[in-house]
């Protein structure tokens, strides 16, 4: 893991046509500036997913301003500050453990079994974060900064901290950035590769919430 990270960092890429991209769709629309700790946050894109058919949460992923990086590929991976967020759209309640057990489904299917049996404790740690139930208009963000780790908040409230990780933080976005995500168009959407029209219908709806 350490190898891939050194090689995406010694491999930046300063004229990025997809990174020009991000930037272009992050400018459609009035958007509330984002920071960890000293690090400005740039929106990559927006999502959406449904459970049971249903719209279940919109998403949108930030990453560092300042951050150098050669691809789409190279989100789950780069130290650079990043955030995922989920502002949650369903019209019942669902419990923290339903949200935490998808969450576990997602790491699974989306990272080498080898790799998560051997930060086990870690991932555990994770799934006791989540005892509430989340609401419509709730907001849990994932923050990553190397100065602390991987931070959980619930509605601006820290739910937990696993510290000094970046790996499990990889883990995490891997969910949702993998191989398999929720769908190919909610990964799509949060890289800014779903068409403008897309990109501003999503930002509009998650920032009138």
């Amino acid at each position: 893991m350490k190898k891939v990270i050194a090689k995406v960092l010694m491999c930046c890429v300063i004229a990025c046509p997809w990174l020009l991209q991000a930037e272009e769709s992050a400018q459609l629309g009035v958007i509330k500036e984002q920071n960890i700790l000293d690090r400005p946050l740039m929106p990559t894109g927006y999502g959406l997913t449904q459970l049971l058919k249903k719209d279940y949460y919109l998403a949108r992923f930030s990453i560092d301003k300042a951050a150098i990086y050669g691809g789409p590929e190279d989100l789950a991976i780069i130290d650079a500050a990043r955030r995922m967020e989920f502002k949650f759209v369903a019209d019942r309640k669902i419990s923290g453990r339903t949200f935490a057990r998808k969450i576990a489904e997602g790491m699974k299917i989306n990272n080498q079994s080898d790799e998560l049996k051997a930060n086990m404790t870690q991932v555990k740690r994770f799934m006791t974060f989540f005892k509430r139930s989340i609401k419509k208009g709730d907001v849990i963000r994932f923050d990553y900064h190397r100065d602390f780790g991987t931070r959980v908040y619930l509605n601006d409230r820290m739910l937990g901290e696993i510290p000094y990780s970046l790996q499990f933080y990889s883990f995490l976005v891997n969910i949702w950035l993998g191989d398999r995500p929720p769908t190919a168009r909610f990964k799509s959407g949060l890289l800014g590769q779903n068409g403008d029209d897309y990109a501003v219908q999503m930002q509009q709806r998650y920032e009138s919430m």
